[in-house]
């Protein structure tokens, strides 16, 4: 056997292993191939119910949610009414503070008053006194201290 002969078995030896090896590759990469596939099938079926579920789930919010808003729009009154209350409760206690106050003042005022008639009924019942002595004392001639 030649130099060249045996170059050329070694490179037959090689292109041989070359060419499993890509079998090798090529099987594996075919089984991948089939599970990516199988995958991508199995995630369009699952989306596909997924959206139609996703549908029906917007769907019914479309409704509760215009539902809500009727009812809201009927609650409006009664929300204004209960508002409405609410101010004149206000107008109400606001009015009752005021009367109290000027309740306040007049009993004042009247306190004030009673105090100044007090007095002044004490000085004349004393200035009365005060002169009943002095002419029982001038009737009998007896000086006062006065």
């Amino acid at each position: 056997m030649t130099f060249g002969q045996l170059a050329g078995l070694i490179a037959a030896i090689a292109f041989l292993i070359l060419v499993v090896f890509a079998c090798v590759v090529l099987n594996q990469l075919t089984k991948t191939m089939k599970e990516t596939n199988a995958s991508i099938t199995l995630l369009t079926r699952d989306m596909d119910n997924l959206s139609k579920e996703v549908e029906d789930v917007l769907g019914n919010t479309n409704s509760l949610l215009e539902d809500i808003n009727k009812k809201s729009s009927q609650l409006d009154p009664a929300v204004k009414a209960v508002a409405d209350v609410s101010q004149s409760v206000i107008d109400i206690n606001d009015s009752l503070h005021e009367v109290t106050e000027k309740v306040n003042a007049r009993r004042e005022k009247t306190q004030l008053g009673m105090n100044l008639l007090k007095t002044a009924g004490k000085a004349a019942v004393m200035s009365g006194i005060t002169r009943f002595r002095k002419r029982r004392a001038d009737k009998k001639g007896v000086e006062t201290d006065e």
